[in-house]
């Protein structure tokens, strides 16, 4: 399976980086000690600069794993310059992935900046003054096989993608971190029923039922 634009784009960029000099250094992407009349004497080893040019790989893959469902962590690896085989000689290192988060229900690549989705976490496009109507949950969200008895009490806020169990779960404690921080109104917990949470479109927080 080709890699998308982006992906190749990535990975180009990565494998044309000379990482030797990274941690002691800023330059343009692309940077290369060989063209570079003011480089310093400080240098990683070719290990050393293996590791960093692997960290560099699996930071973007978590990324583009999550985008897209095709994405191929080995060969985006492999045009990234990151060696993919076992000490052995043998192909498809299984060290590419274990660098990867993934879920451990869908078995898809966990949500870039966090554990499995931090449900009710907001994006950044707005100020202070929240204006964006209420929100529901995703399509993964509400399709969760995790869900109770619709009679069992839980509660949601305006600004919940989920119904939560209690207000000591972290993933809402999270979303509440996240909303002072950013200057945003904290909303009270408005209680009801996982049956009428569903019906309203939210989802089901995977902390608070998790088995």
């Amino acid at each position: 399976m080709a890699l998308s634009r982006l992906a190749r784009e990535f990975a180009a960029e990565i494998n044309n980086h000379d990482w030797s000099d990274a941690p002691f250094r800023a330059d343009r992407a692309g940077h290369l000690r060989d063209d570079d009349p003011n480089r310093g004497s400080q240098q990683l080893d070719r290990r050393q600069t293996d590791v960093v040019r692997m960290n560099v790989m699996w930071v973007t893959a978590q990324v583009l794993g999550h985008a897209d469902p095709n994405f191929d962590p080995y060969e985006y690896a492999e045009a990234c310059g990151v060696n993919t085989r076992t000490p052995s000689g043998r192909p498809r290192s299984g060290i590419i992935t274990a660098g990867l988060r993934f879920d451990q229900k869908t078995g898809k690549y966990d949500r870039p900046g966090g554990p499995p989705a931090w449900d009710d976490d907001e994006d950044e496009s707005e100020g202070p003054v929240d204006r964006r109507p209420d929100q529901v949950g995703t399509a993964e969200q509400r399709a969760r096989d995790i869900w109770p008895d619709p009679r069992t009490p839980g509660f949601v806020t305006p600004r919940s993608r989920n119904v939560h169990r209690t207000t000591d779960c972290v993933k809402y404690a999270h979303a509440v971190s996240i909303a002072r921080r950013r200057g945003r109104t904290v909303h009270e917990p408005v209680w009801t029923t996982t049956g009428q949470a569903q019906t309203a479109g939210k989802g089901i927080c995977s902390h608070c039922w998790a088995a």
